[in-house]
This record gives C-alpha cells, structure tokens and sequence, in this order.
C-alpha cells in the first residue's frame, strides 16, 4: 500500500493540484470527504492503466521524493529549474520511470486537453538529459547503471 501512495502522492504533484484524488483507497482517505464526478473520472483513467504499469511505475519511484517531483514537473512546464540533489535523484530513479510517469500524466483527465503531449515529453526528454549532465557534473560515483537515453 505504501508504494501505491507513492505513486498518487508523485501523481497528484505532477498536475499540482490539491483536489486531485488519491489513487488508492488507503485507511488514511476514509478520512477524506468521498469523490466528486471529476475525481471519479480520474479514478477510472488510472484503474484503466495496465496493472505491469502502474506495479512498475510503483516500484521505480521509491527513488524520487516527492519535493523533487515537484521540481521536475514544474521545470518541465517551464515554471521552475531542478536542483543538483533532485536531478540526482530523478537520474538515479532512471529515464524509463520518467518516461512512464509522464505517459501517465499525458493521459489524466484533468490534463490531457489542456497540454500538448508533443511539448511535454520533448520539456520532460530536455530535463532528464539535462539532470544526467548535472549528476555527472556533480560526480555523483553511483552505485546504479548509467541512464539509458533514447
């Protein structure tokens, strides 16, 4: 469960938006007021993912606090710049999580006829590069692969 509210937590920051539902029904949202028809809309976009997905995009972003996503997101609509320590950290959590997190966030009811994908992948494709640059600037020796680019 934990790794699940990882993923809505990382969700939720990539849309910046405080009314975004959690994707997970956890004991801590009973708490919560119940959904309204746009969260239900989002609920439904995310149960519609595939499970290999979502398990995936569950596991790889353990390495991406969620202040740093924050940071990636608004650098890649261009309303902010990741610092040296996120841009290690979204290196480390690797281009094929950012990749699918962004997929994810295309595809959000909330978000997919306000944007153009074709500019959000190419910001998201320019920010990863650019962190992996910045990490090696840093010489941040890891201890995990190098990122495989496109």
């Amino acid at each position: 469960m934990a790794s699940l509210n990882i993923l809505s937590s990382f969700i939720a920051i990539l849309i910046i938006s405080s009314a975004i539902p959690a994707l997970c029904k956890s004991h801590h949202h009973k708490k919560h007021p119940p959904p309204t028809m746009k969260e239900d809309e989002h609920d439904k976009y995310i149960n519609s993912l595939p499970k290999d997905l979502i398990k995936f995009v569950e596991n790889c972003t353990k390495y991406l606090p969620l202040k740093c996503g924050e940071k990636v997101i608004e650098d890649i609509l261009d309303k902010g710049n990741v610092d040296k320590k996120c841009c290690h950290d979204l290196v480390r959590m690797g281009y094929k999580c950012h990749k699918s997190l962004i997929k994810v966030y295309i595809g959000l009811p909330e978000v997919k006829n306000k944007i153009d994908p074709k500019v959000i992948k190419s910001n998201a494709k320019k920010v990863f590069k650019k962190c992996v640059v910045e990490d090696k600037k840093n010489k941040h020796h890891s201890t995990y692969p190098p990122p495989i680019l496109p």
